[in-house]
């Protein structure tokens, strides 16, 4: 059951009376009242982006809090407001649809044809929409007009930012010149969005477009049943599992634990180039920045480019994992280690194969490092042969022994418990 639960308007107003903070708001908040109060307003103006963020949100654009961005509007009253700031390229494109059809002898388009234009409008878009101060979404329009830009155009977020003037309670002041250069180096992507609008809403207008709708679609059955989950009262029942985890089992066929090792992948005979190193980098590179360039696998001792493989998507990857090393030399439990993805999967999976091999059905809940800590880096390191490029290859004589070794690690380090103590964990 929910314990925050609200179940009348006085509950309602003492939720918001007892707490300070909040994931919503409302006129009737503790921050709301001294907004009023420190303007000396007469009453106050919310609207429903206020209600719906945060009592501590701040604005992306200016960095204001609440408490700075309120000020008095012309009824004396505490203007509150917030707006959904988004790109105009999706009436952009029904305008220019609507030009193009209608200037026709015959008109072809039709409904699916105006979907067809707005739809694919998102994909000219500069940025997604979002929830900006009234002052700054206030601000894009007269930086429009300071700096002759188009009126289709519009400034994204981070760029109002940086022609703004800032202070608490006031609207916002624009430098000029700082828009201006803006607008200047925008133009040429602008121009060329434009030119794809103009082509999408011809395409459109001439019926020769590519949507087909769906008469039912993944998201609208997902969205279904959602609702009759929580009807049901699926989500009450395990706050652990997804609510359709309970409906069935993911895995009826269980095959072999060992199948992954004892199944020999081929070694890929393609090598990374300078360029796809460049465009991983450059597109994906969290993983590759977050070590330096000497850096190598302290497992398999593969470099980073060694460590760069070809995923299931076709393109290059790059991923390092924080696994738990088994540390029984130590006072430590365990130690965290950065590897490749590689050793982090092998880890894992000789980890689920030693608990696996236990059969029982008192297992503590193995989750995330739980396996991998019942190896070691060194014992890891043993087992694997390691192919630049390549999935590891697995000595699988040695495996066995390391599972063995492992199962009985996982005894003698209490791993397991009772069904009455799992029972009093949950509770």
């Amino acid at each position: 059951m929910n314990k925050n639960k609200i179940n009348s308007i006085d509950e309602l107003y003492k939720l918001f009376d007892e707490n300070s903070e909040m994931e919503i708001d409302a006129e009737f908040s503790k921050q709301t009242r001294l907004i009023v109060q420190s303007l000396n307003a007469k009453g106050v103006h919310l609207n429903r982006w206020w209600v719906m963020t945060p009592t501590n949100w701040q604005c992306p654009s200016c960095n204001r809090t609440k408490l700075e961005i309120a000020r008095l509007d012309h009824h004396g009253f505490a203007s509150c407001q917030l707006h959904e700031h988004h790109d105009h390229m999706k009436d952009t494109v029904r305008e220019l649809f609507i030009e193009s059809s209608s200037s026709r002898d015959v008109v072809v388009a039709d409904c699916m044809s105006e979907r067809f234009a707005i739809r694919t409008a998102f994909a000219i878009s500069a940025y997604d929409n979002t929830v900006i101060c009234a002052d700054c979404n206030k601000a894009d329009g007269e930086a429009k007009r300071l700096s002759n830009a188009n009126r289709y155009f519009s400034f994204s977020p981070s760029e109002i930012a940086k022609f703004i003037i800032v202070n608490p309670n006031e609207e916002h002041r624009i430098d000029q010149e700082k828009a201006k250069n803006l607008w200047d180096e925008n133009k040429f992507t602008f121009d060329k969005r434009m030119e794809i609008a103009g082509l999408i809403a011809d395409l459109a207008a001439s019926n020769n477009h590519w949507y087909k709708p769906s008469t039912k679609t993944s998201k609208g059955i997902e969205k279904d049943a959602n609702y009759w989950f929580s009807y049901y009262g699926l989500s009450e029942i395990d706050r652990e599992k997804e609510p359709r985890q309970l409906l069935y089992n993911p895995t009826p066929f269980k095959g072999r634990v060992d199948l992954w090792r004892k199944t020999l992948r081929a070694e890929n005979s393609r090598k990374p180039t300078p360029g796809d190193v460049q465009h991983l980098v450059k597109v994906n590179g969290r993983f590759w920045n977050k070590v330096d360039d000497i850096w190598e696998c302290p497992c398999c001792k593969r470099s980073k480019y060694e460590c760069i493989q070809m995923s299931k998507k076709n393109k290059w990857v790059f991923e390092i994992k924080n696994i738990y090393s088994n540390c029984e030399s130590s006072d430590k439990y365990c130690e965290f280690i950065d590897v490749c993805n590689e050793c982090y999967k092998t880890s894992q999976h000789l980890g689920q194969e030693a608990v696996n091999k236990l059969e029982r059905d008192d297992c503590f809940d193995f989750r995330g490092g739980y396996y991998q800590s019942l190896l070691s880096i060194d014992e890891l390191s043993r087992v694997i042969e390691a192919r630049a490029n390549s999935s590891h290859v697995i000595n699988n004589k040695l495996a066995d022994e390391l599972v063995f070794l492992a199962s009985n690690r996982a005894i003698n380090q209490n791993y397991f418990d009772s069904p009455k103590h799992r029972e009093e964990r949950r509770s």
